[in-house]
């Protein structure tokens, strides 16, 4: 029998350092994917505090803690589940880091990302492991942004029975390298893809990156993307605009 999956990728503009802005972004793109009846909601990288901020540390919070205790009231008030890319304070570490939330609002996965670029190095503490959870007959495992660009990673939760990957992502340019890093990004998925049972989807936020950021001037361009089996695009959201993307899978 067939088990299909809506999955909704929450395009959302984030205010880089702005935390409680951000959460009542995630809130709304809740609710908004609740409305397309979504069965999980998919968040950018970094969606409390922004990618690089210079707040990380002081915006990081435990997991469980009060951001994902309160995106999981409205996990139950909706009965959906989302993945919320976060800053995550574990041990006197901050990470960058996506939290699958079931349902129920509970905590079922923590991914803390491996491949971080050597920039954001001096903010988050590098991950050390892999895991795939059971999700209503899916085996659902979870990278963050470049992650996806080193093959080992993704073949391994693709080895470890992973059928769906969802990938927080904040890709940051400069204006007007939208069409080139689009076509890298999507080259990079339809090859993890081409001969796999899988589907990788991947959210990226919307807005400029101010200063003082390390990369101010760039821009979060959107163009968020699924693919599936087979190397095919199956979804692409706008660009440079909010957008809930919904995507419905099958296996």
């Amino acid at each position: 029998m067939s088990r299909t999956l809506r999955i909704g990728i929450a395009q959302i503009p984030l205010v880089v350092g702005k935390k409680s802005e951000n959460i009542r972004t995630i809130l709304d793109a809740v609710d908004a994917a609740a409305s397309e009846h979504c069965d999980i909601v998919l968040m950018p990288e970094c969606s409390l505090s922004g990618w690089l901020s210079q707040n990380a540390a002081t915006d990081a919070e435990s997991v469980p803690g009060p951001s994902t205790s309160l995106i999981g009231d409205r996990c139950r008030q909706h009965d959906l589940a989302v993945v919320l890319g976060m800053e995550e304070r574990l041990d006197r570490k901050v990470y960058n880091s996506a939290v699958f939330l079931d349902r129920r609002g509970v905590v079922r996965n923590v991914h803390r990302k491996i491949n971080e670029l050597e920039i954001g190095r001096a903010l988050y503490s590098v991950g050390d492991r892999l895991s795939v959870i059971e999700f209503e007959g899916w085996l659902v495992g979870l990278d963050i942004c470049a992650d996806s660009w080193t093959a080992p990673i993704v073949d391994t939760l693709y080895l470890m029975g992973a059928n769906v990957i969802l990938s927080p992502c904040a890709w940051a340019i400069d204006p007007g390298g939208e069409d080139t890093n689009t076509a890298w990004i999507g080259e990079n998925y339809r090859a993890h893809t081409v001969d796999k049972d899988l589907y990788i989807l991947a959210a990226n936020s919307v807005g400029e990156l101010p200063t003082p950021h390390p990369w101010a001037g760039r821009i979060l361009h959107g163009d968020s993307l699924a693919y599936g089996p087979g190397g095919h695009r199956i979804a692409h959201a706008p660009r440079s605009r909010p957008a809930i993307l919904t995507v419905d899978l099958a296996i």
